[in-house]
Parts: C-alpha cells; sequence; structure tokens
C-alpha cells in the first residue's frame, strides 16, 4: 500500500498510525456498514427495556448467564470495568431480583453470582429478541452471503 493512501485516510491504519496489513479499505467500509446495522437491529430489539435494566446490566447479565463460577472480578474483568464499579452493578441487579451472591463451595470468602430466575428468564428474552433481529437482517442476505458472514464471523477472536 502506498504512503498516498495511508496520508489520504485510504488505508486502514493501527492505533498506533501504522498501515494495517492485509484490510482492503473497501471491505472495511463494507464491513463497518454492515456491523452498524446489526447493532443496530440488536440494540432496537431489547429497546423497549428502556432505562429498567440499562444496557451495561444487560451485557453483565448475558456474561454471567455464560460463565460458571464467576465473582466480581471476574464479571469486571470481562466487562472491562473496575471491581468496584462492577459490584455497584450487581448490587443494581441483585436489588431487581435479577443476580444472586452465593459462597463458593471451595471457599466461604468468594462470592460466585448466578441469575435468578427472573435473571434467567430475562437473559433468555433478550437471546430470542436478538436472534429475531439478527434473522430479520439475514434473510435480506443471499444463501451464499449468510455462509459467508457466519464462516467470518466464527474466526473472530473471543474476548
Amino acid at each position: 500500500m502506498n504512503q498516498d493512501a495511508v496520508r489520504l485516510g485510504q488505508a486502514p491504519l493501527n492505533r498506533d498510525g501504522s498501515v494495517r496489513p492485509g484490510v482492503a479499505p473497501a471491505d472495511l467500509d463494507r464491513a463497518e456498514a454492515g456491523l452498524s446495522a446489526l447493532l443496530e437491529a440488536w440494540q432496537r430489539a431489547i429497546e423497549e427495556l428502556g432505562a429498567m435494566v440499562p444496557p451495561a446490566q444487560v451485557r453483565a447479565l448475558l456474561i454471567i448467564e455464560a460463565t460458571d463460577d464467576l465473582n466480581v472480578t471476574g464479571l469486571a474483568r470481562l466487562l472491562g470495568t473496575s471491581p468496584s464499579a462492577t459490584s455497584r452493578l450487581c448490587d443494581r441487579l441483585a436489588a431487581a431480583g435479577l443476580l444472586a451472591r452465593l459462597p463458593a463451595a471451595a471457599s466461604r470468602r468468594e462470592i460466585l453470582l448466578r441469575l435468578t430466575e427472573s435473571g434467567r428468564r430475562l437473559a433468555a428474552w433478550v437471546r430470542e429478541q436478538r436472534r429475531q433481529a439478527l434473522i430479520q437482517v439475514l434473510e435480506h442476505i443471499s444463501p451464499d452471503g449468510r455462509a459467508d458472514l457466519a464462516r467470518g464471523l466464527s474466526e473472530v477472536p473471543l474476548p
């Protein structure tokens, strides 16, 4: 890739400003537009939750549901927040009846996070709403395009 393309903002860059190899600008633009459409559909699918359950709490619920033996420190790491902020988030989830804190079997000092029945139902509802929104988006993509998308997304590293 030549330096003129970099100066004109046509080449994808790393955070340090260096050129990122292997990603064509047109691919980056198309991926960004497609991901924006998908994310918008996902957000609209659960927007009726509104202020009742803010997005950070929904994210925490889904992470807790998917992870066994998770404590506040582990949840904080997965959310990318501080343990104190995560503890306050868990306090709000517990107050809403969506989360329970239980002592770990191996150590009485360690507290594990578990969803209550209401928390599990809400997480299942969120997942189903998002799946339905994703289906509606995928219906507008050709079968080959869906296969390519699924294959490409399966290569994305998990956090």
